[in-house]
């Protein structure tokens, strides 16, 4: 763990060796601060300026720049990078290899698949400026998908794997092509994502258990 002293974090915090906490940039003028039951891995960055709630988890080489606002009972999986000025809910679920870039705004209960991609410029160095997706409420987002700039997609909204998201998305809308295209929600995937896949911190090769979620649902994690 970094013995730099710019960060404060909860009780009962597991951090690995190799982690460091409140990397600075010229001028960064805040901590790091996480809230309590933090389980962080080995390799990871986590920024100055940044705030993340309690019962965060994260897996290996998680990079998260300064500027990120993180709600409560969120997951950052392997090898993920936030570049900064990112605003994500509670309860959001980000799995392996997902890059997000800044000004991109993420709800509550999202759940973002694989080897997902948001960018945030339509015309990169052509054209000042940059506009991240926002993405509402409950959205599931399948495994490589590419979200393209400024998209808002609906809540309640599934994107299939592969897909390319070049513009808003309604409310209540599978998605999915190359283009996306819209269609009619199923009624079998219609009631939002499960509280129970999202909200509990387990890990796979571990043999905790964690029910605390059920006490806590309510307006923070919104069911659909």
């Amino acid at each position: 763990m970094s013995t730099t002293p710019f960060y404060k974090i909860g009780h009962r915090a597991q951090v690995d060796e190799d982690v460091v906490l409140g990397y600075r940039y010229p001028g960064d003028s805040q901590p790091t601060r996480i809230g309590d039951y933090a389980i962080i891995r080995s390799g990871t960055i986590i920024y100055a300026n940044t705030t993340i709630g309690h019962r965060f988890q994260c897996g290996h080489q998680v990079l998260i720049r300064a500027e990120v606002t993180i709600g409560n009972r969120c997951v950052v999986h392997h090898k993920c990078t936030l570049e900064g000025r990112i605003r994500i809910g509670n309860g959001v679920k980000i799995m392996a290899h997902v890059y997000i870039p800044s000004t991109t705004v993420i709800g509550n209960m999202v759940f973002i698949g694989p080897g997902t991609t948001f960018l945030n410029a339509k015309y990169p160095m052509r054209q000042p400026g940059v506009q991240g997706a926002r993405i509402e409420d409950h959205v599931c987002i399948g495994g490589g998908v590419t979200i393209c700039p400024g998209v808002t997609i609906g809540r309640n909204s599934f994107i299939g794997a592969g897909s390319v998201v070049n513009k808003d998305v309604p409310p209540d809308t599978l998605a999915y092509g190359v283009p996306a295209r819209h269609h009619p929600l199923p009624e079998d995937i219609s009631h939002g994502n499960l509280p129970e896949q999202l909200l509990p911190q387990t890990d796979l090769w571990g043999a905790q258990h964690d029910d605390s979620w059920k006490d806590e649902m309510g307006d923070a994690f919104p069911r659909k």
